[in-house]
């Protein structure tokens, strides 16, 4: 590019060179032409100046009265005569100038006598004060020219000329005669003049030049066909040339080697000649209705080898249009494929082998879910129910560490699960309307009962610009913020773990028009703390800070890892800052829809509430949220203090500092000083002691706190959504339980009876669709194995809903109970008609709670 640029400048500038020294030609003429002619002019005055006699023009009066006179006839006919002498003349004239005044006038002219243009004997000339050339002739007594110069008679070139000699005594010559000529033709003589050597010095100069461009330009279009030549002939691609009859008149050596025929073998036969007999039939018709219509054409065909076999080949063929827009020939460039199809076939046989590999690993992590849960799900299950039944202080210690080893075990096998299934790309979001606070309460529910094992604060505050509901998965999200909490429970000995959640910013949804946001979830703690130079590896799998963290803590290295995918997964991003003895924050990022906008704040309407717990963060938290509600509070340590009627409720943290053992509220439920007692009860208190402490205060809320239920509480109205860990709900249903693993099916059987259920026991599917079969009616709930003998869960599911058991078994309430947590098996189940979905190891509470969500949504109005 750059070398072509600067051969186009070089012949840019010669051109320009030339064009600059013919303008300078032509100017130089047209100003020698002028100086010619000025010099001819002075000679033709000088010479009429010759031709009249000083005396007789003295004789002259320079009046009036010189009209008709021999002398002034005379003079008019020498100037007639003399003007003659040179065509372009177009008036001759004798100035005197007057001794006494000085002013120049008119003796005689040319002009016949008579006519507009004649100037009379007397006559003043009235530009002589700016004729320069006029006063020098008179000064110097030397002949002199000027113009272009106008007067009442046109515009001129003049030249004077002075007749007689200098005479000192009358103060220099008294007589000039003066030419004129038109200024017009001078000047277009002048300019055809230069335009004629200029346009000579260009011709002169420019052929040459043109030549050797023409020559330069012939060599180099020589070149390019040479290349191009060799080009063709070097290419590893076929290339064949025809003419329009579509007979071969050009094949380069690529064609050659690739076909195995020679150049004579092809020359002068039908492009066909080299389509396969066998298999070039179809493409072959395409090409030449293409070609016969003048279209360009592209795509496979099979050609024929010299030997006789035959080839695959990937090209196209291109007609060639002279200017005027008739076919020339055609072009067609192609190349063999064979090695091509060759490995499209091995990527196709890798690829399936591939997916045949991804299968049997996502089938081996079902089964490995299945196979491990299920042993946990009897372990984690009867070991719940054995606590509950009366035991020694030391059994009861014993199944408590075999519950935390199960629970540990189950958890370790959850992150091995995850962390596959993220490695192999399984893993997919399912986005669904989410409350941030109740995902951050329900978290904290999760872990109560070992932060108060630990004796730390559990803190939460989500800020009042976050959307009331957002678009998420909100199961992943809860696991992104358990894994980070139970690490902050698990690394803290004392004092507090706090989760807040702050909005960033308003913004579209990731890929979608409507309005999203990006939140920022933060976990704080008071623990050990990190040292700075182990920052970077606590998000990589398998790794935790040293090997003695692993001994003293547990753990597979693999929760930050899993988090940190997961919320990648959610648009965001996690990070951490902690110091060795100074806890550690983890904060990280999550982009969703908005569904819901933030709800207005709650308001008690200046209730008084008395707040009674211990001095630290928790309290501080109450006591900011009452305010918030616009209540009016007081804080006190514990419960000594006397409380009288100033107060309209007391909200009482039940834990030893504020309430020993034994000790009552001052004021009985009854008085009328307080209006209520509300007690704060961590929410893994037993049942035997909720009820002991709901005789003493009037209600109970859990903690962590869900704030939604404590302002219905305080406010005295209803919650939407109360906060679970109460005393179990007793359920009046009939439960079908599908199980083919007998510790399973006697583990969901206790648990049916503890919540008040009525369970039935069935081995498989075939089982479960005769007994529906029969009488559907006596059941109201289905709990579903999905993996069994004989029928499978889902098998089963789509029978129920196809009708196959008759119209009200295909619309009973499908719960699934399955070891498989995989993400999609949850996905496919739902899709197939299931009604709800709960993993191993069962949980009384997740069963509690799915049971409660079958009888509101019976209970809901149907449209």
């Amino acid at each position: 590019m750059g070398l072509l640029f600067s051969r186009h400048l070089k012949v840019a500038a010669g051109w320009f060179v030339i064009g600059v020294i013919g303008l300078a030609a032509g100017w130089l003429a047209a100003r020698s032409l002028g100086t010619v002619r000025l010099e001819e002019l002075t000679d033709h005055a000088e010479f009429c100046a010759a031709g009249l006699d000083e005396a007789e023009l003295g004789r002259l009066a320079g009046t009036r009265a010189d009209l008709g006179t021999p002398g002034y006839l005379s003079l008019k006919e020498k100037l007639r005569r003399l003007q003659a002498v040179d065509a372009r003349v177009r008036f001759a004239y004798v100035f005197r100038r007057r001794p006494e005044d000085g002013h120049i006038v008119f003796l005689a002219d040319s002009a016949p006598p008579g006519s507009r243009d004649e100037s009379l004997p007397g006559d003043e000339y009235r530009h002589a004060a700016v004729s320069p050339g006029l006063q020098a002739a008179f000064q110097t007594n030397r002949p002199a020219t000027e113009g272009p110069l106008a007067d009442d008679f046109g515009t001129w070139m003049t030249a004077y000329a002075p007749v007689g000699t200098w005479r000192p005594e009358t103060g220099g010559i008294r007589h000039l005669v003066g030419l004129d000529v038109d200024a017009a033709d001078w000047a277009r003589d002048g300019w055809l003049m230069g335009v004629e050597r200029m346009v000579m010095v260009w011709i002169l100069l420019g052929i040459p030049l043109g030549t050797w461009l023409v020559f330069r330009r012939q060599r180099e279009q020589n070149e390019v066909i040479r290349n191009l030549s060799e080009a063709m002939e070097q290419s590893h691609s076929a290339i064949l040339i025809t003419d329009p009859e579509g007979r071969i008149e050009y094949v380069n050596r690529g064609l050659c080697r690739q076909s195995g025929f020679s150049r004579r073998q092809l020359l002068g036969h039908g492009w066909r000649h080299l389509l396969a007999t066998d298999a070039g039939e179809l493409a072959g018709a395409e090409i030449a209705a293409s070609l016969r219509a003048g279209r360009a054409w592209e795509g496979e065909w099979t050609c024929r080898r010299g030997d006789g076999g035959s080839f695959p080949v990937r090209g196209g063929f291109t007609p060639v249009r002279r200017r005027d827009g008739a076919i020339a020939g055609f072009v067609a460039i192609f190349d063999d494929v064979t090695e091509v199809r060759r490995r499209e076939t091995e990527l196709r046989e890798a690829t399936e082998l591939a997916q045949a590999a991804d299968r049997a690993k996502g089938q081996f992590l079902a089964t490995m879910s299945h196979e491990v849960r299920t042993p946990l799900n009897g372990i984690v299950g009867f070991t719940t129910l054995l606590l509950e039944t009366p035991l020694t202080p030391e059994q009861a210690e014993y199944v408590r560490t075999i519950r935390v080893s199960t629970e540990a075990l189950n958890q370790l096998t959850g992150d091995i699960l995850d962390f596959a299934r993220i490695e192999s790309g399984r893993v997919k979001l399912d986005p669904s309307p989410c409350n941030p606070r109740e995902c951050v309460e329900e978290t904290l529910d999760l872990v109560a009962a070992r932060a108060d094992e630990k004796h730390l604060d559990l803190l939460h505050r989500v800020e009042s610009a976050v959307p009331a509901a957002i678009l998420i998965d909100g199961g992943r999200l809860r696991q992104v913020l358990l894994n980070l909490v139970g690490n902050a429970i698990k690394f803290t000995e004392r004092g507090e773990v706090e989760v807040t959640v702050a909005l960033e910013q308003r913004e579209p949804a990731p890929g979608k028009t409507e309005e999203g946001c990006r939140l920022r979830f933060t976990v704080r703690d008071t623990g050990i703390g990190i040292p700075p130079e182990h920052h970077a590896k606590l998000f990589r799998a398998f790794s935790q800070v040293d090997d003695s963290t692993t001994r003293r803590h547990g753990g597979s290295g693999l929760g930050l890892a899993i988090s940190r995918n997961l919320v990648g997964l959610m648009g965001g991003s996690i990070r951490v800052e902690s110091a060795v003895g100074a806890g550690s924050t983890f904060e990280f990022t999550v982009q969703a829809g908005v569904c819901a906008d933030p709800p207005p704040p709650g308001d008690l309407g200046g209730k008084r509430i008395l707040l009674v717990a211990a001095p630290g963060a928790l309290r501080r938290e109450w006591a900011a949220r009452l305010r918030e509600w616009n209540a009016a509070v007081g804080e006190v340590d514990d419960l000594a203090t006397p409380l009288n009627g100033e107060w309209d409720i007391a909200l009482v943290d039940i834990v030893p500092a504020v309430v020993p053992e034994g000790t009552e509220p001052v004021d009985s439920p009854g008085a009328t000083s307080v209006a209520r007692y509300v007690g704060l009860v961590p929410i893994a208190t037993s049942a035997e002691k909720r009820a002991a402490w709901r005789r003493r205060f009037h209600q109970l809320v859990n903690k962590p706190v869900h704030y939604e239920a404590l302002y219905a509480v305080l406010a005295g109205t209803p919650a939407r959504r109360l906060a679970p860990g109460g005393l179990p709900r007793k359920f009046d249903l009939r439960v079908l339980v599908v199980e083919d693993h007998p510790v399973n099916r006697r583990l969901a059987e206790r648990v049916l009876q503890n919540l008040g259920c009525t369970p039935a026991l069935v081995t498989d599917g075939q089982e479960a669709l005769r007994l529906l079969t029969e009488r559907a009616e006596a059941f109201d709930v289905i709990l579903l194995d999905l993996h069994m003998p004989e029928m499978d869960g889902l098998s089963l599911l789509a029978a129920l809903r196809a009708g196959k058991a008759g119209a009200r078994a295909q619309g009973l309430w499908v719960i699934a109970l399955t070891a498989d947590a995989r993400d999609e098996q949850r996905r496919e189940a739902l899709a197939a008609g299931l009604n709800d979905y709960l993993t191993k190891p069962l949980q009384p509470g997740a069963l509690e709670a799915a049971l409660q969500r079958y009888q509101e949504e019976r209970s809901r109005p149907r449209g």
